[in-house]
């Protein structure tokens, strides 16, 4: 039996390809990974990846998802692409051998559908419904997301919780640690992950005014996600309000060089409304950052009422001086690490892969742990 994996582009596939050749028997693994044109390159070549340029070998990759027999296992890792809905849907007996694991976008696109009047959305949105509801596994690397796929997909089934590996690893996070100054004068801001709308930047940035006048610096990274017109529109904002302490970063950047970057701050803010910045999210909790979250959110509820993380809340700024907003204490900044340190553990990611990779075998049948 082969298990194949499709995956998209990105640090977070490069490094999950490695996890599973490290630990799993790699010749009983094969990698397609979607690139899209003019995007940078993340996944290197070899003789277990087949790449395929989504917008223009569409067909190609067709193919290969049909040629996948019933005895074979695919994985899905994100349900990002139009092609795999619409194959998964007409060639229906693959849902039999298909596992889906949920990113984030991925699920919350549900929104956008449900507001939109176009015919075509509800029918798409139909097929991935019948997708969840008929897939033989799911797996979530947010269990609390599976709660909201449950009410707006009416899924009935169980799923599996799965840990991924994070594309900034302990080594590197050691020589942040190492880099890291706490004698600094200066409050360092970390605000979002990326140009996503989901981010709500100039919400955050309204409730951040009242430090404008304040020794802080506000870092935005804005190098991916929507319009280049949105970027543009926070950058602007952003300058407009706290002129130099505002600084977008739009420009790649090395995991070496990021966790350079991420040793220098002392807050992150993540006013997003769904699940995403989970890799930044888990880096603060290891460099010691206090890190503020919206409560309406499936990562609320995951990391602070679930996990006990030491989180705060982003509506309590609006109440707080600049000492209390930038203050954590060691108590809770041990608890945060521990939290994310078991994630980051690769018996824990291999003892949560284990059920899906085994799954149907007496050995996942004895390992095999559900949501």
């Amino acid at each position: 039996m082969t298990t194949y994996h499709f995956l998209i582009d990105s640090t977070y596939a490069s490094d999950f390809i490695d996890f599973i050749c490290d630990n799993y028997q790699e010749e009983n693994h094969k990698f397609v990974v979607l690139t899209f044109l003019n995007e940078r390159e993340c996944v290197k070549n070899n003789k277990n990846i087949e790449k395929i340029d989504i917008l223009y070998k569409n067909r190609q990759f067709i193919k290969y998802l049909l040629k996948i027999n019933k005895n074979d296992k695919l994985i899905i890792h994100g349900l990002f692409n139009k092609w795999v809905v619409y194959a998964l849907f007409l060639k229906r007996q693959l849902l039999k051998c298909s596992t889906i694991v949920m990113w984030g976008a991925d699920l919350y696109i549900h929104r956008t559908y449900l507001k939109s009047k176009k015919i075509k959305d509800k029918v798409f949105d139909y097929m991935r419904g019948y997708i969840f509801r008929n897939v033989n596994t799911l797996g979530f690397d947010m269990p609390t997301d599976y709660q909201l796929m449950k009410e707006w997909y009416n899924v009935t089934r169980s799923a599996y919780f799965i840990t991924y590996p994070q594309p900034i690893n302990k080594e590197l996070i050691n020589l942040a640690l190492k880099a890291k100054n706490n004698n600094s004068t200066v409050t360092n801001i970390l605000l979002g992950n990326s140009a996503s709308r989901e981010n709500n930047h100039i919400e955050a940035f309204e409730i951040l005014t009242k430090y404008s006048d304040e020794n802080i610096k506000i870092y935005c990274p804005l190098s991916y996600g929507d319009t280049e017109d949105y970027k543009k529109m926070v950058i602007e904002k952003g300058k407009s309000i706290f002129k130099e302490k505002f600084e977008p970063i739009t420009n790649f950047m090395s995991s070496n060089e990021y966790a350079d970057f991420f040793s220098k701050m002392n807050v992150a803010i993540f006013n997003n409304n769904r699940q995403q910045a989970m890799g930044n999210i888990t880096l603060a909790a290891f460099l010691g950052c206090k890190v503020y979250l919206r409560q309406n959110t499936t990562m609320w509820r995951q990391y602070v009422e679930n996990g006990g993380c030491h989180f705060y809340p982003i509506e309590t700024i609006k109440n707080i001086n600049i000492n209390e907003f930038d203050s954590i204490d060691d108590q809770s900044i041990e608890i945060n690490k521990k939290y994310f340190e078991k994630l980051q553990d690769k018996d824990f990611m291999k003892k949560t892969w284990n059920p899906l990779l085994y799954q149907n075998s007496d050995l996942g049948k004895r390992i095999n742990e559900r949501l």
